[in-house]
């Protein structure tokens, strides 16, 4: 027999690729092709996503529907089965992991990508209603990129139609169904305590009944599922801001000057515009051509129609239940060096009366009054007395006060700690011991986060003059105390400088990393305690159900591409097992594939919408002139 762990370490290697080549396709690839193409579409087609509004809503409404034309579902139910494929998990946690890396200026540029990929939409959808087949036995439909990319570009262009099918039947398997069930099967079970294969059976058992249905079946069900929960999410929102009203304004100016300049998280506008509209395209998937592959089923003998419905789909994606994600956060102050929070053990460092200090040099003082401003709108980082360090001159030794024993923990395990600090003038280190007195490591305060072999020093996050940093435990810190104590416990001790030096210290507490749905679970439960861990966990529920159901239909339309209509009732089937295998395994090497495939999707489908686009454009022409021209008039 081979030795097991050569296969973990096969699986590991496969692991890092899968995740660096994702990495790469999304940042250098997707990234600038989905950018650059809304920019151009938004361009060439005259701000068509703000024009067509209201005629779009009105195809929505069914008020130009008439009941001979060719198609399976009308438009509000394409539009929902569409959002029911983006809406889900990016909303909720996605926009969370992007503040949390990029602060809250990403939030501006989710929108901004947002309303630019409203008219990649309109492109994308146009060109699968348009190049659709239609099954004159059974009335069955079938579109998408693969559809037009060989028929409207011609028999050469199949091999690229091809490589798109497949790249969405991995994807669909992956980040469309496993990774959806394993998030709801987890949530379920870290707040309920339900077994992971029970939720994974009911999800099994769901999606059995709708994915074998069809896309009528599948449309019947988004159709109540995705306004009802955005209503609801959107709404425990909405009550969040009315209650905290005041506090808006300071919200925007926060997402508004962050966007320019970074300062959040330290890490730049560059970064901070990256990171967001990265999230903004991973959630609406503009650019990826998927949500075509549901429009393209409507009843609609106009198939520009059915590009002014898809249209509205960004903006309801990344603009309205995205943004209800982002406030919430904001007013919570969930961001930057906030995103990390206190494990149940909370272990926050009191100074009052030299409670918690074992040792201080005489320059080290408790202080109760005279301490600098702290408090913004949503953000305080002292808490009462603090520790300040004055001195002036030369001193014949370093200047330390080492604090009472403190433990990463064995169950909830810290990964950092947290302190904020004041800095007046002169510098400072932080030290680490055991509680033998021996040195783990020390690491010093500087304007640009640095790091050691085991510590690693994030990036600043201001209120007024303080500033809240994280020290990051490497896993070899985390080894040599728990080696020394069942809990890992040690010793900080913060050292000043020879010279003059003034400082102030508070807040000092080991914190465990938040991101993705915990962060938006606390940032809810800041303001109604206890309200997240249900809010969320049910939102996460449904929404990661319609997201799985709705992409159950985009893989089985590319595998009929593929092998043909006999493959689609197999690929149902293996597609909803796949739901339950997702729901009790580990899925960081699946998703990771999953992810490239999504992302190796957009290159085929931003070259054909761009070779094809001089066709929607005199299709757009042809119907604004029936409109204007009054031979085009409202059915209802």
């Amino acid at each position: 027999m081979g030795d097991p762990t050569t296969a973990v370490s096969f699986l590991g290697i496969l692991d890092n690729f899968f995740a660096a080549s994702s990495s790469f396709v999304w940042s250098k690839i997707v990234f600038w092709a989905s950018l650059i193409g809304g920019i151009y579409f938004t361009l060439r087609f005259m701000f068509v996503q703000f024009r067509s509004v209201p005629h779009a809503i009105d195809l929505a409404k069914g008020k130009f529907d008439e009941p001979n034309e060719v198609g399976q579902i009308t438009h509000f139910q394409a539009l929902t089965a569409a959002l029911s494929g983006t809406i889900g998990l990016g909303n909720i946690a996605g926009v969370a992991i992007a503040i949390a890396l990029g602060g809250p200026g990403t939030v501006f540029w989710m929108w901004l990508i947002g309303i630019f990929g409203m008219a990649t939409k309109f492109v994308e959808c146009t060109l699968g209603t348009h190049y659709r087949e239609v099954n004159e036995e059974t009335g069955e439909i079938r579109g998408g990129p693969m559809y037009y990319i060989s028929k409207g570009l011609g028999s050469k262009w199949k091999p690229m139609a091809a490589i798109y099918a497949v790249s969405i039947m991995i994807a669909a398997l992956g980040a469309g169904c496993m990774f959806q069930t394993n998030q709801a099967a987890s949530a379920m079970f870290v707040n309920y305590n339900i077994p992971l294969w029970a939720s994974g059976l009911a999800l099994f058992a769901l999606g059995a009944l709708v994915i074998l249905g069809g896309i009528q079946r599948i449309s019947k069900v988004t159709e109540k599922i995705v306004p009802g929960m955005c209503i609801i999410y959107v709404l425990g929102s909405l009550i969040i801001c009315i209650m905290n009203f005041s506090q808006i304004p300071a919200a925007l100016s926060i997402i508004l000057t962050d966007a320019f300049t970074g300062s959040a998280v330290g890490g730049g506008f560059l970064y901070t515009a990256m990171m967001g509209i990265r999230r903004a395209i991973f959630s609406n998937e503009a650019g990826l051509g998927s949500a075509s592959i549901a429009h393209a089923a409507v009843k609609t003998n106009y198939p520009i129609r059915e590009g002014f419905v898809a249209a509205l789909g960004p903006f309801v994606d990344t603009v309205i239940v995205c943004s209800a994600t982002a406030f919430v956060i904001i007013m919570a102050g969930n961001f930057g060096s906030e995103m990390y929070q206190t494990p149940s053990n909370d272990q926050t460092v009191q100074f009052s009366s030299s409670k918690n200090i074992i040792q201080k040099h005489e320059s080290w003082k408790v202080s109760e009054t005279n301490i600098p401003e702290s408090t913004n709108s949503f953000k305080t980082f002292t808490e009462s007395d603090v520790l300040s360090v004055k001195s002036t001159g030369n001193e014949p030794v370093k200047q330390a006060v080492t604090l009472e024993k403190m433990s990463i923990g064995k169950d909830e395990s810290a990964n950092g700690l947290r302190f904020s600090y004041y800095q007046g003038s002169g510098d400072m280190s932080v030290r680490f011991f055991k509680p033998d007195g021996k040195l783990i490591d020390e690491i010093k305060l500087s304007k640009m986060p640095s790091s050691t072999k085991k510590l690693k020093l994030e990036g600043t996050q201001k209120v007024n003059e303080w500033e809240s940093r994280i020290i990051l435990f490497d896993d070899s810190f985390k080894e040599e105390v728990l080696t020394h104590s069942e809990n890992g416990d040690f010793h900080v001790q913060f050292v000043a400088q020879e010279g003059n030096v003034e400082w102030f210290i508070d807040r000092v507490q080991p914190v465990v990393e938040n991101s993705g749905v915990d962060l938006t679970t606390a940032s809810f439960d800041k303001f109604f305690k206890g309200f997240g861990k249900h809010f969320i966990t049910i939102s996460v529920f449904f929404f990661a159900f319609s997201t799985m159901i709705t992409w159950a239909y985009y893989g089985e339309t590319a595998a009929g591409y593929i092998f043909g209509k006999t493959a689609i009732t197999i690929y149902k089937w293996f597609f909803v097992s796949m739901a339950f295998v997702g729901s009790i395994t580990s899925l960081s090497t699946v998703v990771n594939f999953s992810d490239l495939s999504l992302g190796l999707a957009v290159i085929p489908n931003m070259i054909a919408i761009v070779l094809l686009s001089g066709k929607v454009k005199k299709w757009l022409k042809t119907y604004y002139g029936l409109l204007k021209s009054g031979k085009m008039k409202p059915s209802k």
